[in-house]
């Protein structure tokens, strides 16, 4: 028997030192239910039950499994401009996404509809490099111009419609075909769910709601988070698109402090995307942005470089070591919230760097094998959301 992940809380280690599960007061019938048939031994106390994992039971095996989704839209920018921050954090979050487990395969829908400062071949070019530098994968692509919509579901539009295709949706016109012939977003949109035809996941910004709470009337099966803003304060260069700040502008004001490496300013800068659940807006605070205590990417990158650099060996491993964070991992997919991995991968970085001081790796074998499951526990977690492996900072 399984139950929902979020019936249960993990029992502080500062209470038991063993991995432990717990529920407010007494278990309700489903939850009792669960600790009968899997015979797990519990403790009481006036406020929560514990519940006792035996070590041997992977936590994926008492859980439900988290849905899955077909496909993700996640990173779909137009190509008329160039990429800022907006489109870094939407990658950002797709990756992490995507490497959670959340959807089985990406999809991109690059906007050429529109005429822009950027020719489509430049834009491509630099969208491509941003691709391969940060290793996000697109199983299918298309160019929002490919895109065909080939239901009965467009009629010609009437009155102030005139001129336009349109699609009714209860009392709602949306049009889908502009008079001069273009293509709005909801056309190409529905015509990807038509080609798709599948769960869907889209993540894109949270003033598309209405958006896409339209779509999921034609199409229940696709699912959307509207995504927080992302702005930058104690930035020096300013865009010439106005408080818009580029990608590039970003890399430039950041590459001295992390020496030129991009891996790690991916992993900086998406600490402070994923630290927060993807629906809050995100302030990115070039100031302190390079002070591992306040800055939780590099935190996570500087253990890893720490240990790497005392001699610790990653050990290959496809599962998780501590139950700490495979329920956090399982958590942030059940969630949708890779935030919930994040925090935990932060509280597994305090537990290294309270031991490192007091532990010598050098010439002990014990407590470089400690460190060393530390280490490839850190890594994996780190994999599943998108971060890179970094051995120097």
């Amino acid at each position: 028997m399984k139950i929902d992940i979020n019936k249960v809380k993990v029992v502080p280690k500062s209470i038991s030192n063993d991995f432990e599960l717990c529920v407010y007061a007494k278990p309700d019938y489903e939850v009792q239910e669960w600790i009968n048939n899997n015979s797990f031994h519990i403790s009481s106390t006036d406020k929560f039950t514990n519940i006792m994992i035996p070590s041997e039971i992977k936590l994926s095996d008492i859980f439900l499994d988290a849905k899955q989704f077909e496909w993700m839209d996640g990173f779909s920018p137009n190509l008329n401009k160039k990429l800022h921050i907006g489109h870094f954090s939407n990658l950002v979050i797709s990756k992490a996404f995507k490497s959670l487990g959340a959807c089985k395969k990406a999809v991109s829908i690059y906007g050429d509809t529109l005429e822009g400062e950027v020719k489509i071949e430049d834009a491509l070019l630099s969208l491509n490099n941003y691709l391969k530098n940060f290793q996000f994968i697109a199983d299918k692509s298309l160019m929002a111009s490919q895109v065909k919509y080939n239901g009965n579901l467009l009629k010609n539009g009437t009155g102030d419609y005139e001129g336009t295709k349109i699609f009714e949706i209860g009392e709602a016109k949306i049009v889908g075909i502009k008079s001069n012939g273009q293509t709005s977003y909801f056309y190409q949109d529905v015509s990807l769910a038509e080609l798709l035809n599948a769960p869907t996941l889209y993540l894109t910004g949270k003033e598309q709601i209405n958006h896409f709470e339209m779509l999921n009337k034609l199409f229940p099966n696709t699912k959307h988070i509207g995504l927080g803003l992302v702005k930058i304060s104690g930035l020096k260069m300013s865009s010439r698109m106005g408080n818009v700040i580029l990608i590039d502008e970003f890399i430039d004001q950041v590459k001295e402090s992390f020496n030129n490496d991009l891996q790690l300013i991916y992993n900086v800068f998406a600490g402070y995307i994923l630290k927060s659940n993807p629906e809050v807006d995100k302030i990115i605070n070039l100031d302190i942005i390079n002070n591992p205590k306040n800055s939780a990417g590099l935190y996570l990158s500087y253990s890893m470089a720490r240990l790497s650099s005392a001699g610790c060996e990653l050990i290959p491993i496809d599962y998780f070591i501590s139950r700490e964070l495979e329920f956090a991992y399982l958590k942030a997919k059940s969630n949708l919230k890779p935030n919930i991995l994040f925090e935990a991968l932060v509280e597994h970085c305090k537990d290294i760097n309270s031991l490192y001081p007091n532990n010598r790796i050098k010439n002990n074998d014990e407590n470089k094998n400690m460190f060393e499951l530390k280490l490839s526990d850190l890594i994996y977690g780190c994999s599943k959301l998108g971060f890179f492996t970094i051995k120097k900072v």
